[in-house]
């Protein structure tokens, strides 16, 4: 079998129920999604800590699932619930507590993990803004909302842990 179909040739693409533009919100949400997945891959190289590791292989098959969730396009099958959110949240707080409270800007460049994991934050950041204008056209489970939120802060966190612990 071929990697190509010459289907996409003009500008159309698939979602799991149906042909879209290939500048479908939905397309676009997951585009940006497997671009801050590819980050979360490359940062890993660069870490040694064993919990980290495991949460960032966590949050690949959690982004994974919120990229299938949009690909269905029915709000009625939510993926993404509350306990991932929760879960976000606790890994989030258990990094925090780490680190001293921020008094100024900081750039997260003093490694190469922070550094890929910034890349990864930004992008969350920017698959978020697509998000809420999909949220605009259609509803968008609010699990879905709030864990893309989260995870640009766990990202951040993260990346401040390797500048400033690790």
């Amino acid at each position: 079998m071929k990697i190509y179909t010459k289907k996409g040739d003009e500008g159309q693409t698939d979602l799991l129920n149906k042909r879209v533009s290939k500048a479908d919100l939905h397309i676009e949400v997951n585009g940006v999604l497997d671009e801050a997945m590819a980050f979360l891959l490359m940062a890993k190289h660069y870490m040694r800590v064993t919990e980290v590791l495991d949460d960032i292989d966590q949050i690949h098959d959690n982004l994974y699932q919120l990229a299938y969730e949009i690909a269905l396009d029915n709000p009625k099958k939510q993926i993404i619930k509350e306990g991932n959110v929760l879960w976000l949240e606790s890994r989030l707080d258990h990094y925090d507590s780490f680190l001293e409270p921020l008094t100024r800007f900081i750039k997260l460049d003093q490694t190469k993990a922070a550094s890929w994991l910034n890349l990864a934050r930004v992008t969350i950041r920017r698959a978020e803004r697509h998000l809420v204008l999909l949220n605009l056209e259609q509803e968008i489970n609010p699990f879905t909302m709030a864990y893309v939120n989260r995870l640009s802060d766990y990202l951040f966190t993260v990346a401040r842990y390797f500048d400033e612990v690790k």
